[in-house]
């Protein structure tokens, strides 16, 4: 029900603002002293209030409160509005506004019920995934659809609870849509505690990526070193290198075209003495040089072993419907996520790996139109290195393809979800295709204001307390929830955490430690560069 007590009334209206004369004044009289004006809470910036207008109720959200003269005004912008029942309660709330106040309506604080009829589940499609602040008992939804259709971001700095929430966030999808389709990037190794039962891990012991299912950006990002016109040249060479080997289809597929970037089967032993071959051509040895620096950059790669996951000459074969079927989880079999864990993969190649990962999906999205939908969630932790801020004419592939992922992927049933402890490192174009912001704490101002650019204005207000969030709260926007607020994120057990805990070093440093052999088994886990699975 309503407030009685209206926290003002409105002296002028502008578009989708307003600005409200807040009750009580600064008494200033003869022998007295200025009095403290005490601001109720609801009038608090950020906060939310309530127009009577008509049958309906506007809200608007509070995103200034300044001292004017002897009164104290404050800015609002308008949210959404409800109809009014015939016992005086809010029905039927919805975004953007249909009337508009005037000069002299009373403005009244949000209530209790209030917040109850907008955050109202609706349909199957909802999941809950907190607790609106301050209350202590209406849930804050989010409608699945619209989340997952418009594409998401998880944003905070280091050590607020993110990967957490991230891991929260899954669980609930999870939960809803048991035969889901969603694959998780983890550059850390550290999500896999957190869904043992519910997917499947893939690192490099155990993922088996063929070299030859690189398309032709790949092949050249893993293979040139060369910067400008060098590279340009050495690319040519390797396309039509590669084109040829492409075209020897031993394994016979039937295909129409074949072209460098054709999924087709080759041996690199063929890659390496068409490069020799056309090396032995030329008779300038300036020119040979390049086919030969190429060839021997091919055979150091395929020659390290912490490379066996991708160049083994076990993985000629077409495994690619395998593939396919592993990773995007085709059938389920109870088990909708897998859980790719870059983290051991060498730095020089992980952006390739990431980068053929992401355009296998989105490809295989574009041919599997006519065919049953199956939409795919993928989610890109430290997004910030694959979606750079910074523009270039050269970008790298994983780039390219989260981009177009980003700016294509709703029309063919991929959603994404990008996870970042720096936003303002972000790619802009990228996250302006988030149609909903998870926001946690940020410390630094930078990455603040990039927020605050990337929400409406008549969010600011929220916004301004992303800097006190405590761990596991966070601030939702956009199209998921009905109005931009701040949620403390349901507990999640310890055992569906992710093992992402900082050491605690007064607990660790306290007690006499037996090595045990510890030193040991570290460095035979280094030679080998294989972590122990238990």
């Amino acid at each position: 029900m309503t407030t009685d007590i209206a926290l003002g009334r409105i002296i002028a209206v502008a578009g989708n603002t307003a600005t409200v004369r807040l009750s009580g004044i600064l008494a200033e009289g003869a022998g007295a002293t200025p009095s403290t004006h005490v601001v109720m809470n609801s009038a608090a910036v950020g906060a939310m209030v309530r127009i009577k207008v008509e049958n309906l109720i506007l809200f608007g959200s509070v995103g200034r409160i300044f001292p004017n003269g002897q009164f104290i005004d404050a800015d609002i912008s308008f949210i959404g509005e409800g109809l009014v029942s015939k016992t005086g309660d809010l029905v039927d709330f919805r975004r953007g506004v249909s009337r508009y106040p005037f000069p002299g309506d009373a403005v009244y604080g949000t209530s209790h019920d209030d917040w109850t009829q907008i955050f109202r589940p609706a349909g199957k499609s909802t999941i809950s995934f907190g607790t609106i602040h301050p209350t202590a008992d209406i849930t804050a939804s989010l409608n699945l659809d619209l989340l997952l259709g418009k594409h998401f971001a998880v944003l905070g700095s280091t050590g607020v609870g993110k990967s957490t929430s991230v891991a929260q966030l899954l669980h609930k999808i999870l939960a809803a849509a048991p035969n889901g389709h969603v694959v998780l990037i983890d550059p850390h190794g550290e999500y896999a505690s957190a869904f043992r039962e519910n997917s499947i891990h893939l690192d490099v012991d155990t993922l088996k990526l063929p070299y030859w299912l690189m398309n032709f950006e790949e092949h050249a990002e893993a293979f040139l070193t060369g910067e400008g016109s060098s590279r340009e040249r050495d690319r040519d060479i390797l396309g039509k290198s590669l084109l040829t080997v492409r075209q020897k289809n031993y394994l016979n597929i039937e295909i129409d075209k074949v072209t460098a970037d054709s999924p087709i089967p080759y041996f690199i032993s063929d890659l390496v003495e068409e490069l020799e071959k056309e090396a032995g051509k030329l008779e300038k040895a300036a020119d040979a040089s390049r086919y030969i620096r190429l060839k021997l950059k091919i055979e150091e790669v395929c020659q390290d072993p912490r490379y066996g996951f991708m160049f083994s000459n076990r993985l000629t074969g077409d495994s690619m419907d395998e593939l396919l079927s592993t990773i995007l989880r085709i059938p389920t079999q109870s088990k909708p996520l897998t859980i790719l864990d870059v983290s051991g993969v060498p730095s020089e190649i992980v952006s390739v790996v990431v980068a053929m990962i992401a355009r296998l999906i989105f490809d295989y999205s574009i041919w599997s139109r006519g065919e049953r939908q199956t939409p795919i969630l993928l989610v890109c932790e430290e997004a910030q290195r694959y979606l750079p801020r910074e523009d270039s004419t050269m970008k790298p592939a994983a780039q390219r393809n989260f981009e177009r992922i980003a700016k294509e992927g709703r029309k063919h049933g991929i959603s994404l979800g990008l996870i970042s402890q720096r936003p303002s490192d972000l790619s802009e174009s990228v996250l302006s295709q988030c149609g909903t912001l998870f926001v946690l704490r940020l410390t630094t101002e930078r990455d603040q204001d990039f927020i605050k650019s990337a929400v409406p204005d008549w969010a600011h207000g929220v916004v301004g307390s992303i800097s006190s969030l405590r761990n596991r709260e966070c601030i939702v926007f956009g199209e998921a929830v009905p109005i931009p607020v701040r949620v403390a994120i349901d507990f999640l057990e310890e055992s569906r955490r992710p093992s992402s805990n900082d050491p605690l070093f007064t607990e660790a440093w306290s007690a006499p430690q037996n090595a045990d052999g510890m030193v040991g088994r570290i460095i035979k886990r280094w030679r080998n560069q294989r972590h122990e699975t238990n």
